[in-house]
């Protein structure tokens, strides 16, 4: 657990620290990270079990990886939802305006695509987005990563 709660807070950090310089990564750009971060998790949760808990089964490596795994991404989660509220306010208004100019470009008409935009690009729905995408990375990730070390590096610990 200590390991999802100091991975979190490195990538939150990154993200700030991103934010500070005037990179701010767009959308999926930042899901590589998250990605790495994940595996990251869920391996060394797995082999942190396997030393000290030498008869564990694939369902126990698959639960604490998921478990901790969950845990990282309930921290996104709620530092997304901070991050856009708080730090980053004006983030998803310069999205919409954006999106609003290119609708108009096609032919569209303001009143109907900003109302429509405005609604759907929220800080709360861009941190439950993220926390559910993460959930479902976290379970595939427990999942492969618990097999692997269930059938391949079991058999080099023997």
């Amino acid at each position: 657990m200590t390991l999802a709660f100091l991975t979190a807070f490195a990538v939150m950090a990154m993200r700030i620290v991103l934010h500070l310089m005037g990179t701010t990564p767009e959308g999926m750009d930042f899901m590589l990270i998250h990605f790495m971060a994940i595996v990251t998790i869920v391996f060394f949760t797995g082999e942190r079990l396997m030393r000290s808990h030498h008869p564990t089964g694939f369902p126990d490596l698959m639960r604490e990886a998921f478990r901790n795994a969950a845990i990282y991404a309930l921290l996104i989660g709620l530092f997304t939802w901070l991050f856009f509220t708080t730090i980053d306010t004006g983030h998803f208004q310069l999205r919409v305006d954006d999106m609003v100019e290119r609708g108009m470009a096609e032919g569209q008409p303001e009143a109907i695509i900003r109302p429509r935009l405005e609604q759907f690009f929220t800080p709360f729905n861009y941190a439950t987005i993220t926390f559910f995408a993460l959930m479902v990375v976290s379970a595939m990730l427990s999942f492969v990563i618990g097999l692997l070390h269930h059938k391949v590096l079991r058999a080099f610990r023997r």
